[in-house]
C-alpha cells in the first residue's frame, strides 16, 4: 500500500440547511457559458477516463488539485481549481461541479468546454448543499426550507420543509446527509435541522429519483449514509440504535453510535468516526453483510473517505485543552488504513472532497 494522499468527501454531502427561498429551474444539461466567467478549471494533461481520481490537497500546497491515484506508488496531480469552485464533487470521470460565491452550482468539463449553469439558489444557513446522481445527469439540492430535484427534465421542488430554530449544534449528533442512492433509484434526506415537520415535511426522507416522489418518512434520525446493492439506507437515532432501510421495510441493526458514517464503492463497509472514553475520535469499520464491527484504528483519527473497495483515507486528531468544549484538534496528519491488511500508513493527501468512481464492484479496486 503506497501513499497515494486524501480529507473529507462529499459526494453525499453532510451539511445544515436553512432559511426559506425558491429556486430558479435549470437542468443538469445546463446552459454552456451561461456563468460569464472563465472556468475555473487547469489541466495539464488529459484525465484518463477509467482511472481512480480524487479531489482534494496535497501535502505542502493548499490548491485543489484533481489527482489520478490509479497507481497509488506514482499518483499525480492533473487538474488545479481556482479558489472561486467551492464544493466541487464528481460528476462523472470527465466532469465535475462546484458552487460559486454568488450561489450557483455549475458543471465544467476536463475539455476545453465553457462551464455551464445546473441550478441557483438563495443564500441561508446550509443553502446549497447538493448532491450528484450516480449517472451525472441530475442532482439535487437544498435552496433554505426548499428541496430540489433538478434533471432534463426541469428543476422541481420536492417539498419545503420546516425553518431551522436558533440552537447550537453538537458536531457528534447534527448532521444533514443529502445522496441519490447508489444504484439511482431514490435520494435520501436525513436531517436533525429541519425539526417539527411530519409526513411530507418530515427531516427524515427517502423519495424516488425518478419522479420525486415519497416513499418513506420519519423524524430523530441522524447520520444517514447509503450502502449495499441493492441500495440500502442506514441512519441512527441519539441513543445509538443503528437502522436499515430498503423498500421492503426498516429493520432495527446493531447498536452503534457512529459519526459520519461513510459506504466503500463496493456497498461492503461502512468505515466512521466513533468517540472513544477519553473524547477523541478513532475508525470503525462496520461489516453490511455481517452486521458487525469488524476493526477499529487507534484513538486519535476521524473523518473517513473510502479511496477505493480497500483504501480508507482519515486525519489525525489530537487531545486540546484550551479548544472549545475540550474538542479535539487535528494533528496535520492524514493517513491511509488497509482494510485487507489492517494497517496504516501516512497520507501525502490533507484533504478528500471527492473520489471517482463511486462504484467498484467487489474484488476489484
Amino acid at each position: 500500500m503506497a501513499a497515494c494522499g486524501g480529507g473529507p468527501s462529499s459526494t453525499a454531502s453532510h451539511s445544515p440547511t436553512a432559511s426559506p427561498a425558491q429556486a430558479s429551474s435549470a437542468s443538469p444539461s445546463g446552459s454552456p457559458g451561461a456563468t460569464g466567467v472563465a472556468t475555473p478549471l487547469h489541466c495539464t494533461s488529459a484525465v484518463p477516463s477509467g482511472d481512480s481520481l480524487v479531489i482534494g490537497t496535497v501535502v505542502g500546497d493548499p490548491t485543489v488539485v484533481v489527482r489520478d491515484i490509479q497507481d497509488p506508488a506514482n499518483a499525480r496531480s492533473i487538474c488545479t481549481l481556482d479558489g472561486t469552485a467551492l464544493s466541487p464533487q464528481f460528476m462523472s470521470s470527465q466532469a465535475i461541479a462546484y458552487e460559486t460565491a454568488d450561489n450557483q452550482i455549475i458543471k465544467v468539463q476536463f475539455a476545453t468546454v465553457p462551464p455551464a449553469v445546473l441550478a441557483q439558489y438563495h443564500s441561508g444557513t446550509g443553502s446549497g448543499q447538493y448532491a450528484i446522481s450516480p449517472n451525472g445527469q441530475s442532482i439535487t439540492y437544498m435552496d433554505g426550507n426548499a428541496w430540489h430535484l433538478a434533471g432534463p427534465s426541469g428543476d422541481k421542488t420536492l417539498t419545503a420543509l420546516p425553518a431551522v430554530p436558533a440552537r447550537g449544534v453538537n458536531p457528534d449528533e447534527d448532521d444533514s446527509y443529502l445522496s441519490f442512492s447508489p444504484d439511482g433509484n431514490y435520494i435520501a434526506l436525513v436531517s436533525t435541522f429541519h425539526t417539527g415537520g411530519s409526513g411530507e415535511t418530515a427531516p427524515d426522507q427517502i423519495r424516488r429519483a425518478s419522479d420525486g416522489a415519497l416513499v418513506y418518512s420519519t423524524s430523530g434520525m441522524t447520520m444517514g449514509v447509503w450502502s449495499s446493492a441493492p441500495s440500502r439506507l442506514f441512519f441512527r437515532d441519539s441513543g445509538g440504535v443503528m437502522k436499515r432501510w430498503d423498500p421492503n421495510g426498516v429493520s432495527n441493526m446493531i447498536s452503534l453510535h457512529w459519526i459520519r458514517p461513510r459506504s466503500s464503492p463496493d456497498g461492503r463497509w461502512i468505515a466512521y468516526t466513533y468517540r472513544t472514553s477519553e473524547g477523541l475520535g478513532a475508525v470503525g469499520f462496520y461489516s453490511v453483510q455481517g452486521n458487525r464491527v469488524s476493526s477499529t484504528t487507534p484513538p486519535g483519527r476521524s473523518g473517513v473517505v473510502f479511496l477505493n473497495n480497500d483504501l480508507v483515507w482519515y486525519i489525525g486528531e489530537q487531545a486540546c485543552s484550551t479548544c472549545l468544549g475540550g474538542a479535539p484538534k487535528p494533528t496535520g496528519v492524514a493517513y491511509i488504513y488497509s482494510i485487507a491488511s489492517a494497517s496504516e500508513i501516512s497520507s501525502r493527501l490533507t484533504s478528500v472532497l471527492d473520489v471517482w468512481p463511486r462504484a467498484i464492484p467487489p474484488g476489484v479496486g
